[in-house]
């Protein structure tokens, strides 16, 4: 590996935030990410980061392309404001069947709504509570709570967050140069090279004995127990003398 594209280095053009969802990639800027994508390699070891050989490396006009596209998803994923929330959680809870409770549990379970729901942006709060009313999701009775509205926006920007997802592991990718033909021919060279010189070291220990390696093997094992127990009795006739 040999160095690693930037994500932050690159200058790229704002798109002016977004009101009403996320729009489609631009056609060519969805083929590039596909493309790129398909071309990572997983890292051994690093299962965070991918490589992108040499060949496939994106030009200053496609990493452009790329974080311009990750810039106007980051714009369409911006959290959602105080103010709509209060709105469409309002909306909600005025004509959907809810739980009577006093002035203080109520003022709680806004700051619960606001708390959750801030997370995800406008649109997407705004769209979760419509098929809430309009009974898409839901028991068409009862107001939502905070978790369940939550749900189904993590279900609108689930997309978006892949994509982000793909563009950021190619902007990531570590560049490597493939091997030329010269040197993966020099590799075959000298793997068959050792392949021939174990062959030949193995056939030299079991010398010409027909009986093959074992009987080479098992013999030698044989010796080396009369050795050892050659000693051991050398070394008890030492202790009797003494």
């Amino acid at each position: 590996m040999t160095r690693s594209l930037s994500t932050l280095a690159e200058p790229y053009r704002r798109l002016p935030a977004i009101s009403n969802g996320i729009p489609p990639a631009r056609e060519r800027t969805a083929a590039l990410t596909s493309y790129l994508h398909n071309n990572l390699e997983p890292i051994p070891g690093n299962f965070r980061r991918y490589a992108l050989s040499a060949a496939h490396e994106p030009t200053a006009e496609q990493r452009g392309m790329l974080l311009e596209r990750r810039a106007e998803i980051d714009d369409g994923l911006l959290g959602a404001d105080e103010a709509t929330i209060r709105e469409r959680v309002g909306l909600l809870r005025a004509v959907m069947a809810s739980a009577q409770a006093g002035e203080s549990t109520v003022a709680l379970a806004r700051q619960a709504f606001i708390a959750v729901l801030g997370r995800y942006p406008n649109w997407a709060v705004g769209e979760a509570c419509t098929r809430f009313l309009d009974g898409r999701v839901g028991n068409k009775v009862y107001a939502p709570t905070p978790a369940e509205i939550a749900e189904v926006c993590r279900g609108l920007i689930a997309d978006a967050l892949s994509e982000r997802a793909r563009i950021n592991a190619i902007l990531d990718a570590e560049i490597y140069q493939a091997p030329s033909e010269a040197e993966r021919a020099e590799v075959g060279r000298r793997h068959q090279a050792f392949v021939e010189e174990t062959v030949r070291k193995a056939d030299a220990r079991r010398g010409s004995d027909p009986r093959g390696e074992a009987a080479v093997e098992r013999e030698q094992a044989e010796r080396d127990l009369a050795r050892r127990k050659a000693k051991v009795e050398c070394d008890i006739a030492e202790d009797t003398k003494q």
